[in-house]
């Protein structure tokens, strides 16, 4: 006949975890779930797995519907009742569980094999195990042994006065109380980093409740539902004579998570070098002395749970209170009030940056005439191509060479599609390093990098719902595209330095004057990348290829320069027409803009005339001023003066304007040649 007690020991990823004991007085349930006799985390483990349960001096197991099964030994359970003899291994999921009779500790427990996977069965030991930050590596083992002495759902101090006002307020041990508490919690609301409040907050619970160690453990901050125990994070901690803090459990994490009340357990004692003995893997604080008291209050705001407080003794000269579990709980409750409104003015801080930015870029817009002028055939087409890319909301690559006005049909874009409501951004990918790009693209958090000193929002996050228009992105390099990718595939990313994953609902539209093409060919740009972004397409044409746009261009800007300026001018000369005419424009309208303002700042009223026109002598990107060996120039008709002219220009040039050698080249006088730059005003660009 087997003993009404039992254990369970449970092993994850060939590392011992816990050790569960187990009446037969009573059902226990495997899963899950925090509210089962034995809880673990595991994704092929059901919430309610599997029931151990004692019967007539034999112990059995019963899978209760799970999912994926439970095995004994190898042996599938199915939907039977199935007898449990000592030393048996029962698997869920990824995790083991070894079956054991009696009290583990005790003499004749035997432990497991040492070729065996699963360590030895530890002695009778502390119910709180300890775990690395992320909560899924386990560097120390204990039993569940404990004894809850107390919870709590709220602190007497923090009640209202007709609540309290026959009840004694018991002080700490250390001599603590309200008066302590409100000197407390002025500290905390005058702190303005996470990082002060914590450390005022471990320190004053350390002096008021003698505990031998204490940590604040916080979630990543947001008050929704789907925040998981295990998301928890150690951001403080200290003890009282430099010894190593004891994580808390995941268990207790969970616990208090689930119930969001506080907790005061008492774990019994026992001989701590027979533990010793027993495991080598005991935490070495844990091996010189036992949890004695366990201490956990959750750190609350409205309906949300933004951490917990840990507090442990590890002697039992030391017995934390129901006290120092009220004392705690009041804190706790202060602290939650604190984060929350850290958090709050650091959003709205970085809400405050964004809204300057957003200023900027509006007046940016409202000083930007977004109309797009032209009359000829590839305007038409390109207003066409304009509102059939503003009806949808996929990618738009908009290529053309540099100064076509790539930015203007992003735009036009924008405003003529249902987003027009809310934000444009605009960044352009050749201006800043990697490290700041990616900075200006996702966000970063405050201490993420040098001089990081505040939350940043991005671009991508402050374009949610809006358009995001990235400019030259063949400049970005091969590192941020592959985020970029991600980012595209997802519409998620995290800012840098954090841990939290934000969404958003962004159109792109990117441009580029590059062949991209071409990059993709020679690995300088992602092909995946490339077609994300190349959904739709529009190409601009360059001002050469639309000749009967330059006046109507010309025109528009001389009323406007005029108009700032405050000059008066009627329009163009014949010749200062012609000129513009027969120039290529490698800067196509960005040069045109430029050429003008600098002939209203510097002309005479109230006519522009040609040597009011500084025009530069660079070929244009896509083709040059002379004809290429297989390819038809586009003729452009010239008067015999304007090709004789032009000619010159050229000759002198060649020669460095040296006029002998030039005259010679063109097989003239020097003194015909000086007549002929009189004729035609030519003056050297020197």
């Amino acid at each position: 006949m087997q003993s009404e007690q039992a254990y369970l020991v449970l092993v994850q990823n060939g590392e011992q975890q816990n050790v569960y004991s187990i009446s037969g007085k009573s059902v226990s349930t495997i899963g899950r779930s925090a509210d089962n006799v034995v809880s673990f985390l595991d994704d092929r483990c059901s919430r309610y797995h599997a029931k151990v349960f004692f019967d007539t001096g034999q112990w059995y197991i019963q899978d209760l519907g799970s999912r994926n099964g439970t095995f004994v030994d190898g042996t599938f359970l199915g939907a039977g009742v199935y007898a449990l003899q000592p030393g048996q291994q029962i698997q869920i999921g990824h995790a083991f569980l070894q079956f054991g009779c009696g009290i583990p500790g005790d003499s004749d427990t035997t432990p497991i094999d040492e070729n065996d996977n699963t360590p030895a069965i530890l002695g009778h030991h502390s119910g709180i195990f300890g775990v690395s930050d992320d909560l899924r590596r386990p560097n120390a083992t204990a039993t569940a042994a404990t004894e809850i002495i107390n919870q709590q759902s709220q602190s007497v101090i923090l009640k209202p006065p007709s609540d309290v006002k026959h009840i004694h307020l018991e002080i700490t041990q250390s001599g603590f109380g309200p008066v302590e508490l409100c000197r407390l919690a002025y500290n905390i609301g005058k702190a303005e980093e996470i990082d002060n409040v914590a450390k005022l907050s471990i320190e004053g619970l350390l002096n008021a409740t003698g505990a031998d160690g204490a940590g604040l453990w916080l979630f990543p901050y947001t008050l929704q539902s789907n925040q998981q125990a295990s998301d928890i994070r150690l951001v403080a901690n200290a003890t009282l004579e430099d010894a190593n803090y004891i994580p808390v459990s995941e268990h207790l994490v969970r616990t208090v998570f689930d119930k969001k009340e506080a907790f005061l357990f008492h774990e019994a004692s026992k001989d701590a070098t027979k533990t010793k003995k027993l495991s080598t893997k005991i935490h070495t604080a844990e091996a010189d002395g036992e949890h004695n008291n366990t201490l956990a209050a959750p750190i609350r705001f409205q309906s949300g749970i933004l951490g917990l407080i840990h507090l442990y003794t590890l002697s039992e000269k030391k017995q934390l209170n129901e006290a120092d579990l009220e004392y705690t709980l009041a804190v706790a409750d202060t602290l939650g009030v604190a984060l929350a409104h850290i958090h709050k003015q650091k959003e709205l801080a970085a809400n405050l940056t964004q809204a300057r930015s957003e200023n900027i870029n509006l007046r940016e817009m409202l000083q930007m005439n977004s109309e797009i002028i032209g009359t000829t055939q590839q305007m038409k087409m390109l207003h066409h191509l304009i509102t059939k890319a503003a009806e949808g909301k996929t990618s738009l690559l908009v290529r053309g060479e540099s100064g076509t006005g790539k930015e203007l049909i992003a735009r036009a874009v924008h405003f003529a599609s249902p987003r027009k409501a809310k934000p444009l951004v605009c960044l352009n990918c050749a201006a800043l390093s990697e490290s700041l790009l990616e900075s200006e693209l996702f966000g970063h958090e405050r201490g993420s990098f040098t001089g990081a000193t505040e939350r940043k929002i991005g671009k991508f996050e402050a374009a949610n719902g809006g358009t995001l228009f990235l400019d030259e992105i063949g400049e970005m390099t091969p590192n941020l595209q592959s985020k970029m990718l991600r980012v595209l595939e997802s519409s998620a990313f995290q800012r840098v330095g954090g841990n939290q994953t934000i969404s958003v609902d962004v159109r792109l539209i990117t441009a580029t004057n590059r062949d991209l093409e071409k990059e993709v060919a020679e690995g300088r740009f992602r092909h995946d990348l490339f077609f994300r972004l190349r959904v739709l397409e529009i190409i601009v044409p360059p001002l050469r290829k639309r000749l009967d746009d330059i006046p109507l261009l010309a025109t528009h800007f001389l009323a406007r320069f005029g108009l700032e300026t405050g000059r008066k001018y009627t329009g163009f000369d014949t010749a200062a027409m012609r000129t513009l005419m027969n120039y290529r424009w490698p800067g196509n309208i960005r040069e045109l803009k430029n050429v003008i303002e600098r002939a209203v700042v510097l002309g005479n009223e109230p006519i522009i005339l040609e040597q009011d026109l500084l025009l530069s002598k660079l070929d244009t990107t896509g083709d040059t001023m002379l004809p290429k060996q297989g390819t038809q120039e586009i003729f452009i008709p010239l008067s015999m003066d304007d090709m004789e002219k032009n000619h010159i220009i050229r000759t002198l040039e060649y020669v460095g304007w040296n006029k002998s050698q030039a005259a010679k080249q063109l097989g003239i006088e020097r003194t015909t040649l000086d007549r002929k730059i009189r004729r035609f005003n030519i003056m050297s660009a020197e």
